[in-house]
């Protein structure tokens, strides 16, 4: 047991070696920098949920949802709140 796991850190430290990239990162200018910055940023109408006005009350939220006569979708996680309120 031992000895895979040695032969396997040996494998990896080879492989590490080898993989090793001695080219420099390329230099971002200020232009190509805004240019990637406009293009990564999240557009107008690109994410339409972050417009919703979510609430945060499940009895404000079902209020809403039968005056309006929609139905309420509850969203939570299992390792606590969706909004990190845990």
């Amino acid at each position: 047991m031992i000895v895979k796991h040695l032969l396997t850190l040996l494998i990896l430290g080879v492989a590490s070696t080898i993989a090793r990239c001695d080219d420099p990162v390329p230099e971002i200018t200020a232009a190509d920098f805004e240019r990637l910055l406009a293009a990564i940023k999240p557009q107008p109408g690109e994410s339409p949920w972050r417009e919703i006005h979510w609430f945060t009350n499940v009895t404000e939220a079902r209020r809403k949802a039968s005056a309006e006569n929609k139905p309420l979708v509850i969203f939570t996680a299992a390792d606590g709140s969706p909004l990190s309120r845990t």
